[in-house]
């Protein structure tokens, strides 16, 4: 079995912060496959702390139904964008002609 290397929060940030990117431009594939890795990382060291240089220290704690929650509404707004960009329907010119008689 593989070692555990760990996961550094720098390395967290990262991800998130290519997530938060991806979500800024409407990329919702690149958002969810970054949370994703955020999720996939966090559910075997959920809690991690650090010190800093000069004293003082960083944690993060992530609570996974809100990055969950975060992710649902990624999906959601993928799927409205494909709505509001036709999706499968192709937008026609209708024109109307007058009744003849």
């Amino acid at each position: 079995m593989p070692e555990n290397t760990g996961m550094s929060i720098a390395e967290l940030n990262t991800l998130y912060a290519a997530a938060v990117t991806a979500i800024d431009a409407a990329d919702w594939d690149t958002a969810i496959h970054q949370l994703m890795a955020v999720k996939i990382r966090l559910a075997t060291m959920p809690n991690l702390s650090r010190s800093l240089a000069g004293g003082g220290s960083q944690s993060i704690t992530w609570n996974a139904a809100e990055l969950d929650s975060l992710i649902a509404q990624c999906r959601q707004n993928k799927v409205a964008a494909s709505h509001s960009s036709g999706g499968i329907f192709q937008a026609s010119r209708v024109i109307y002609a007058g009744a003849t008689t």
